[in-house]
């Protein structure tokens, strides 16, 4: 255990806490355990009550959806992301336990075509996703349904429970592709005709480029659209809903993203990257309680010379040199 990662006595302390509630989760029946996702979401609104400045962070960002909503109005759309985020951790630990046939009655495909005539290319498939809805269920089920899946997933810093989660994710057989040393890994999947996830929503501190997302400039990845670019895989944004009034989720496939071209990598990648915020922002619309407001997504801004660039490439773009395709399902 080598790998340079934290090894305290806190570390194993947090191991054997979720080790113990995974054994409870895939252990009890669902509902129970849709029960104790609900008290997680509880557990989650409290310390955010206590850390007041994650709170606020996690308002401010709100704010930007509901620009003229009261504090009041806000903190009870906090509780609802509270409770989502707690249930979803809950089934999520129940992945060593799911089958095929658990989600067959209760997951619906839409847009499922888009996916399947973007796999039968043959040069694989890079699915843009976020921290939306049920965001592992996608990759799982697909894995499930026998086709080659792999997710770009972010290390953990202790070492006990990142191995933990990873073996629940292996455990439906979907693979694992650290990001920390992600690009190789990835671009050979892909020449082998594989699927890969990539998560794009979160604060990018690299392989960034400035985009619009809610009206602000965010920091958002260029990986899928790089990866686009020099592997000719295709790339379709793909989101799984949570359906709380049927206990059931929706997993929609939208169509590749198609540019014309400008001759201009930079500015291609600007068309994609901002193509797939498009599609994110649009989802997160449908069910705001079900994104993971509570971090920095707008954490800085572009500089002049940034903006600059960023002009140029529009007007490219605004020129009918490069134009990119339908965002619908």
């Amino acid at each position: 255990m080598g790998s340079g990662k934290n090894n305290s006595s806190a570390d194993k302390a947090a191991f054997f806490f979720l080790k113990g509630l995974a054994l409870f989760l895939v252990a009890v029946p669902r509902n129970v355990a849709f029960a104790t996702g609900s008290a997680l979401g509880w557990v989650l609104w409290v310390f955010l009550r206590i850390e007041r400045r994650r709170l606020k962070i996690t308002m401010n960002n709100l704010k930007i959806l509901y620009p003229d909503a009261t504090d009041k109005e806000l903190r009870r759309i906090v509780k609802r992301v509270c409770r989502h985020f707690g249930r979803f951790h809950s089934e999520s630990m129940r992945g060593p336990i799911l089958k095929r046939s658990d989600f067959e009655g209760r997951v619906r495909f839409e847009g499922l075509d888009n996916f399947i005539s973007a796999y039968k290319e043959g040069k694989g498939v890079i699915l843009a996703t976020a921290h939306f809805g049920h965001f592992e269920l996608g990759a799982c089920a697909l894995a499930l349904m026998g086709y080659p899946v792999f997710s770009v997933i972010r290390e953990v810093d202790n070492i006990y429970v990142d191995e933990l989660l990873d073996n629940v994710r292996r455990s439906t057989g979907l693979g694992i592709i650290k990001k920390e040393s992600a690009s190789k890994e990835i671009i050979g999947h892909l020449r082998k005709g594989h699927v890969v996830t990539i998560h794009t929503d979160l604060h990018a501190a690299f392989n960034k480029i400035f985009v619009k997302f809610f009206g602000k400039w965010a920091a958002t990845f260029i990986t899928p659209a790089v990866l686009n670019l020099r592997t000719k895989a295709p790339v379709l944004p793909m989101f799984c809903f949570r359906n709380d009034a049927t206990d059931s989720y929706t997993i929609r496939f939208y169509p590749q993203v198609k540019i014309k071209p400008t001759g201009d990598i930079s500015t291609d990648v600007r068309q994609i990257t901002t193509h797939i915020a498009g599609v994110l922002e649009n989802v997160i619309r449908e069910a705001p309680e079900q994104w993971f407001w509570l971090h920095r997504r707008w954490k800085e801004e572009p500089d002049a010379k940034e903006l600059e660039a960023i002009k140029k490439q529009e007007a490219l773009i605004d020129s009918g040199a490069g134009k990119t395709g339908v965002t619908s399902a």
